[in-house]
């Protein structure tokens, strides 16, 4: 009876670590996989594919926008990386820029703009100027 208990005892705490470690796994994703994970939530949402406001699918998608907001500078570096190794210029790029933008708050120098690449120029001429 004692064995059995003990097994049972066992298997159980082995099945409770594995679950935990599972999650803590899936919560601490690196900045990069739940950028790219929420941006393609954001901009493939059907619901939505009709829009041609950029606005709309960062308001739809709040809590997936939030989770970009939450990776900090190491989500701002991805970003600006990703921005400047794309060769589209549309609503990712776009929403990358916004989220660039808020993750500067303050030090965010570009005020105006159109476009996702637009928003990079302007802060790239910007950041360079600055350095001079």
């Amino acid at each position: 009876m004692k064995r059995k208990w003990l097994m049972t005892s066992l298997l159980s705490l082995c099945t409770a670590l594995a679950l935990s470690a599972c999650t803590v796994t899936a919560d601490n994703r690196s900045a990069a996989e739940t950028i790219e994970q929420s941006l393609n939530t954001m901009v493939n949402e059907p619901v939505l594919a009709a829009s041609s406001n950029p606005n709309d699918y960062i308001a739809g998608h709040r809590d997936v926008y939030e989770a970009i907001l939450q990776t900090g500078s190491e989500g701002l570096n991805f970003l600006l990386d990703q921005l400047e190794s794309s060769g589209d210029n549309g609503l990712k790029e776009w929403i990358m820029a916004r989220a660039s933008a808020e993750l500067l708050g303050e030090d965010n120098p570009v005020q105006d703009w159109d476009s996702g690449k637009d928003w990079l120029r302007q802060y790239n001429m910007i950041a360079v100027d600055q350095s001079d």
